[in-house]
């Protein structure tokens, strides 16, 4: 066999496992990798924020990369506790869902795209890693587990206590 023809072959082959790959439901793959059901996180088992708003540390944050009612791309679940690196009580659970989420728990106002839903895993990732101190806020109201935004600072003391419409006491 030439240089040529084995080429095409590879290249052949490469389409193949593809298109058998988008076939695939990357849904119990993804929970087996986590070790746990995305239900179990996603059924109020766990306890949801009790205020809109809030200072936090991030314990954990995982990104599952599950399409479906979670979004085109997944969703991301962050744990909120009162004290830097799983110190403390829990403060509760939240989440982050991506463009097309039709979940009960997300809000159409509040759906991000591959590139924020990327920033946010990254950035939660390293607060939970730092025993960063950040500040939270929830879709709508009170015991909300959908996450609007998570505000970001340098130093944990330099964050100040806002409301939700970010006015600062």
């Amino acid at each position: 066999m030439d240089r040529y023809t084995k080429i095409i072959l590879t290249g052949i082959l490469l389409v193949l496992i593809s298109i058998a790959a988008k076939d695939v439901d990357l849904f119990p793959i993804a929970e087996a990798q986590q070790g746990w059901g995305i239900e179990n996180d996603m059924n109020g088992s766990m306890q949801a924020l009790p205020e809109s708003y809030g200072l936090a540390y991030i314990c954990r944050s995982n990104q599952m990369p599950v399409g479906g009612p979670y979004g085109d791309h997944g969703y991301l679940s962050v744990s909120f506790y009162d004290g830097a690196q799983c110190m403390g009580s829990q403060i509760g659970v939240a989440h982050m869902f991506s463009a097309g989420a039709t979940h009960s728990f997300s809000d159409d106002r509040y759906l991000l795209s591959a590139n924020q839903m990327h920033f946010y895993a990254d950035a939660t990732a390293r607060a939970a890693d730092t025993g960063q101190r950040v500040a939270f806020y929830s879709c709508d109201g009170n015991n909300s587990p959908c996450l609007r935004n998570i505000q970001f600072r340098g130093d944990p003391s330099d964050i100040q206590e806002t409301d939700e419409n970010g006015n600062t006491d």
